[in-house]
């Protein structure tokens, strides 16, 4: 997926390591995962959202039992050009296997109107909210105000 994003590969590699605290994040496994230029919030982001993606596919390709991920406001920092090409591929991957559902939540600004519109024409946006006083497009019964 890296390769799809940003044209380079990435590592993801996991080792027992039988030295770690009872207390670690992940127990005995270490994990690694490295893209080039992590000094960047967005390569940071789009690092942990690849992983994720990484697992979910690979579930779903093995008939795991969750067959949904989803990902609320981790495509904010991202570039804009990578966001698009990774959400396109997982689109793809996704409909290639024919099951499984990527939910993610975004700001109009955070890919271009080309992108957009072409998420929108395959019918991928699920939901669209404006901000404003009126009792139009809300969602669960909350008024999204500014």
């Amino acid at each position: 997926m890296l390769w799809n994003a940003y044209g380079e590969i990435g590592i993801l590699d996991f080792e027992l390591n039988n030295n770690t605290g009872v207390n670690d994040s992940t127990g005995r496994i270490k994990i690694i995962c490295k893209i080039e230029d992590e000094k960047s919030h967005g390569r940071l982001y789009m690092k942990i959202n690849i992983f994720d993606l990484t697992w979910f596919i690979h579930g779903i390709e093995n008939n795991k039992d969750i067959n949904f991920l989803i990902h609320d406001g981790s495509y904010s920092k991202p570039d804009k050009y990578a966001k698009a090409k990774l959400l396109k591929y997982v689109d793809t991957k996704l409909k290639s296997i024919g099951k499984g559902q990527y939910f993610i939540t975004l700001n109009v600004d955070e890919l271009e109107k080309e992108s957009i519109e072409d998420f929108d024409a395959m019918g991928a946006i699920v939901a669209k909210f404006r901000r404003g006083d009126d009792e139009v497009n809300r969602f669960f019964g909350f008024r999204y105000k500014n």
